[in-house]
């Protein structure tokens, strides 16, 4: 998620403070068992997902789950500290307290995003580089190392980072990369890029094109592993709803793309909608939204998805 010029954002990542987590302590925290922290699946309307363990008032956005269920991790912003990545662990049976992930609580970290084989972690920083980029965040990446550790993180470098605004990283199976970045060029302020991943190496970013980038922000790419669809945000295009809108698009035999369409009133309101992504098991769709006044995270049922492909697509 990146902070915008001219829209309101329920919170703020450029922040410089020192934050390390008020941690709730383990003997107060409610036992918690089951999948999803075992909250009662939604259905086709959206709801806050895990009011008061995940969805709290300090501000949280960008939820992913490990392929295996028992990893949760997010964002979580304060109005005086800057944006952490907190991870709750389901170990012996039972989800433990959040807390701020080992790799994460000095700098602004914000956005994670999990490979498939649940073996990495690549998220935005505002971290200082060798670049001493001053201008948004880099994409940097963590590996998992034994006993479920993860390493120091690592700056992805060059030809994805930019001494501009880089962003929001998300995965297909196969590791290409797709993004949004102010640094590559484009068709408006911030666009959605893909980098194919060649032989160990990030290819050279290519624009989406016009069907789904707009001049307009285009940015909150969430790409389906299987790269058949794309989920993102964009603010302020005539048709929305609101500051910020959650489009859609899918992905054709020949590689190009439908245009992208409003995801409609269910999802959309007039607020703001950012940060999609959807479970492991494409089972839910997760998303942020200021509807309540404040950054929550809300799930919905996938079957959403479905309800909006074009004719001809299975």
């Amino acid at each position: 998620m990146t902070m915008l010029k001219n829209i309101k954002y329920p919170v703020l990542i450029f922040l410089t403070c020192s934050f390390l987590g008020t941690l709730v302590a383990q003997d107060s925290f409610p036992e918690i068992k089951g999948p999803y922290l075992g909250q009662k699946p939604p259905g086709m309307i959206p709801e806050i997902f895990a009011p008061g363990i995940v969805s709290t008032e300090k501000g949280e956005l960008n939820i992913i789950i490990s392929p295996d269920g028992n990893e949760i991790y997010f964002s979580r912003s304060r109005s005086s500290s800057p944006t952490v990545i907190m991870v709750m662990i389901n170990k012996d049976g039972k989800w433990h307290p959040p807390q701020v992930a080992s790799f994460s609580g000095q700098y602004s970290d914000m956005d994670p995003s999990m490979s498939a084989d649940g073996t990495k972690i690549f998220f935005g920083s505002t971290r200082p580089t060798g670049k001493m980029n001053a201008q948004g965040c880099d994409i940097w990446v963590v590996e998992r190392l034994k006993h479920g550790n993860w390493s120091e993180p690592r700056n992805i470098g060059e030809p994805v980072n930019t001494l501009k605004n880089d962003n929001y990283p998300t995965m297909t199976k196969e590791g290409s990369l797709y993004f949004q970045s102010k640094g590559h060029g484009g068709k408006g302020g911030l666009d959605i890029f893909r980098s194919e991943f060649r032989n160990g190496r990030y290819a050279k970013p290519e624009n989406l094109g016009t069907t789904i980038n707009s001049e307009y922000n285009d940015f909150d790419a969430f790409i389906a592993p299987d790269e058949s669809y794309l989920i993102f945000s964009s603010a302020n295009r005539p048709e929305g709803f609101g500051s910020g809108d959650l489009y859609i698009s899918f992905r054709k035999k020949d590689g190009s793309w439908t245009q992208a369409q409003n995801m409609g009133e269910t999802i959309n309101t007039s607020s703001i909608e950012y940060c999609p992504k959807v479970s492991p098991d494409g089972m839910h769709l997760f998303f942020t939204s200021g509807r309540s006044g404040n950054g929550d995270i809300y799930w919905v049922d996938a079957r959403i998805i479905d309800q909006l492909k074009p004719k001809g697509f299975k």
